[in-house]
């Protein structure tokens, strides 16, 4: 079965070739950029497997829609990319440094969604 992610970024280019990485390993992939765009893709499409959250969404959006995809979806979870300089107090599933590799990416994204 093929697992579907939506990704939410600020950044277009990020959000682009992160996309990228993640269609080539095999996933399908919404992309967010806005609160709003985010929002109707939880209510909207019931297939989604994970979130991937980037460092490029502002801490105040990070924190309201992770409370708002909670309370649509409880179990969905959450991964958020992270800076160094720059951690959250959104209620996420895990993180992962954004310099990370793309394979510790991926490694994490399937550990969040294996079932």
């Amino acid at each position: 079965m093929t697992k579907s992610i939506l990704t939410i970024s600020r950044n277009a280019e990020l959000q682009h070739l992160r996309t990228l990485i993640l269609q080539h390993a095999g996933y399908l992939v919404s992309a967010a950029l806005s609160d709003r765009e985010a929002i109707h893709f939880i209510k909207t499409d019931k297939s989604i497997n994970l979130i991937l959250l980037c460092h490029s969404v502002p801490e105040a959006s990070r924190i309201a829609l992770v409370a708002r995809i909670k309370e649509l979806e409880p179990t969905l979870p959450i991964l958020m990319l992270y800076n160094g300089y720059d951690p959250t107090n959104a209620k996420v599933d895990g993180s992962l440094h954004n310099l990370d590799t793309p394979e510790a990416m991926l490694n994490m994204i399937g550990f969040m969604t294996s079932t």
